[in-house]
């Protein structure tokens, strides 16, 4: 959805008319799901399905099912799934020597085209998603998505879009010679925004060194720069590149806190920036060591943009910093939604009323999930727009299939958490988000939902998922270090670059003698216990967390605060482990007496 479209308002409850069609959609996708996957692996073995078989007959008799009977089958048959069930035949495909025999069919016909990385998991744990490429037939909404959010220059001219083309391995897939095997294939390992980047465009990485020469159309940014590994590098590579262009008219930076972090790291290395745009040198930073090459000859001296920008000055006290720096900026888009949006009031400061700021989309590592509904209006309304199959489980039910609900079934202003049966071979699995229904799409009926958050409350500063448990144990791990911590909470640190995980921390006496070491003693522990924090912090993308001690008394005095400005009960304050609420922080930053 573009700025240049309006959108009807969501209607409060759907006609007969849209039941049907959202009724024959789902039957018709299940029907070609399991018609087309029923020679799997996992369809064939796993016990998850096995009522799902018996119900269907032996496979070879299942390859056509009529559409209405796969629907009831299914919803009568196939339990609630989790990525513990997928694991063992993922892990068939990380092994190696990949035998094309072993590694084909999986979860889905073939070899999947990309092994996803998940960016975060609430177990910490990671996970891998096997990818296959699908019919378009198969895949018009999520090209129609993706092309809304990456062909930024169909509607505005230039434009900054940050993506990352980078992988962490190369699968190789060989053929059953067990004397004389032979690479047949080669599967990257990386993350779903490289895939999706690469599977749009096209881009195999065997065209690597040739894309780095380029710039994708209308872009200000050479292509180069999505193979920057270092967070802060790659940012400023970017700033450097658009503050280079005065017309700029777009900014995608996909998530409000890297667009947050990229102004903030113009005004950072305001001087260094400037004067290379008027020597036309690029500057050779940490990380970029690979690529600088590339990016120093699409790069040439702008005497003229320099003294511009000099008489802009980076004085960001005032609203509309970034209009200043590029007069044409029309529109932002980031993702603002669920923990993101804390951030929206610092963008609306810098980029003032005049810049449209939209989110960019609902996806994640199993499924893209969501489009923009509303990008004039509301930065958290998303209309489904899935090529795969949503449910719908009503948060105020027990957690069993029995539960789930369709698209037709849900109801307006209730929670449920996303259950997906997806092409690449998953079946009713929970993905963890919880969404409100906010109405259904007046045209094809489709839900439209706002994000609410995770089924397990989660912390999240880059691309990791954090939760509140381990955020627990961590402070226990480094109790003997920093002293007898009563209570705390943790917040997000956004006072430097990277950001940080904040610990605000009660203590019972005074800090140990040791506790200048807590805070790199919370980043060991958080790095060996959870592999998304470890990944995004090896990349500069997490900071090492910080350590405030708050007066005696201070979270005795929050109850009696949130008491006397709520309707609840004393019994039903709690201090959260993870606080998000600004007024909250706000509240307790005043009551720091010491930083570790």
């Amino acid at each position: 959805m573009t700025l240049s479209q309006t959108v009807p308002a969501p209607i409060p409850t759907l006609p007969p008319k849209l039941v049907e069609q959202l009724k024959q959609r789902a039957a018709d996708l299940l029907a070609y799901l399991i018609s087309t996957n029923a020679g799997t692996a996992y369809f064939r073995e796993a016990p998850l399905l096995s009522d799902l078989r018996a119900a269907l007959g032996h496979v070879d008799e299942c390859r056509s099912p009529d559409a209405n009977d796969s629907l009831n089958t299914f919803i009568a048959t196939v339990p609630l799934s989790t990525y513990e069930d997928y694991r063992p035949y993922v892990a068939r495909f990380l092994e190696s020597p990949r035998r094309l025999s072993a590694v084909s069919n999986l979860l889905a016909p073939g070899i999947p085209s990309f092994v996803l990385s998940s960016s975060g998991t609430t177990s910490g744990a990671a996970k891998y998603f096997l990818k296959y490429r699908h019919p378009p037939s198969t895949s018009s909404s999520s090209i129609h998505a993706f092309r809304a959010f990456f062909d930024a220059s169909t509607e505005y001219g230039r434009h900054c879009t940050m993506f990352n083309l980078r992988y962490q391995d190369l699968l190789e897939v060989v053929d059953d010679d067990d004397a004389n095997s032979q690479m047949v294939d080669t599967v990257p390992l990386c993350l779903g925004s490289s895939a999706a980047w690469r599977t749009f465009h096209g881009w195999k990485v065997e065209n690597d060194s040739a894309l780095m020469t380029i710039k994708a159309p209308n872009s200000t940014s050479p292509i180069a720069i999505a193979f920057i590994n270092a967070h802060r590098t790659y940012l400023l590579m970017h700033a450097l590149f658009a503050l280079e262009d005065r017309s700029l008219e777009m900014i995608n930076a996909l998530f409000s806190t890297i667009f947050l972090d990229f102004l903030r790291l113009i005004d950072e290395h305001w001087d260094m920036l400037i004067q290379a745009i008027e020597d036309g040198v690029v500057p050779e930073l940490d990380g970029a060591e690979n690529v600088h090459q590339y990016l120093q000859a699409q790069f040439k001296p702008n005497p003229t943009r320099a003294a511009e920008l000099r008489t802009v000055g980076n004085d960001t006290t005032s609203p509309g910093w970034a209009q200043r720096l590029w007069p044409d900026l029309r529109l932002v888009i980031a993702n603002a939604s669920g923990m993101f949006s804390r951030v929206t009031q610092q963008i609306r400061h810098y980029t003032g009323d005049s810049i449209c700021f939209q989110s960019a989309g609902f996806g994640s590592s199993e499924a893209w999930v969501a489009e923009v509904y509303d990008p004039q209006r509301d930065l958290n309304l998303y209309k489904m727009s899935s090529d795969d199959l949503f449910e719908y489980l009503d948060v105020s039910l027990p957690e069993t299939a029995a539960h789930l609900k369709r698209a037709w079934e849900v109801e307006i202003g209730k929670d449920y958490e996303l259950v997906l049966t997806t092409r690449d071979g998953f079946w009713r699995y929970r993905i963890g988000d919880i969404v409100e229904i906010a109405g259904f799409d007046p045209v094809d009926g489709q839900p439209i939902i706002r994000y609410s958050g995770r089924r397990k409350f989660i912390m999240r500063a880059a691309g990791e998922f954090v939760t509140d448990k381990e955020l627990l144990d961590a402070v226990h791990a480094v109790s003997d270090t920093l002293g007898n911590v009563t209570e705390f909470t943790v917040i997000i640190d956004d006072r430097r670059i990277p950001r940080a995980y904040g610990f605000l921390v009660e203590l019972n006496g005074s800090p140990g003698p040791k506790a200048k070491d807590a805070p790199s003693r919370l980043n060991d522990f958080l790095r060996s216990t959870n592999d998304t924090f470890a990944y995004f912090s090896s990349r500069g993308g997490v900071g090492t967390p910080t350590i405030r001690v708050l007066a005696p008394g201070t979270f005795r005095s929050y109850r009696e605060w949130r008491i006397n400005n709520s309707a609840l009960g004393g019994g039903q304050i709690k201090v959260p482990t993870i606080t998000v609420d600004d007024q909250v922080v706000e509240w307790l930053l005043v009551r720091v007496v010491e930083e570790i």
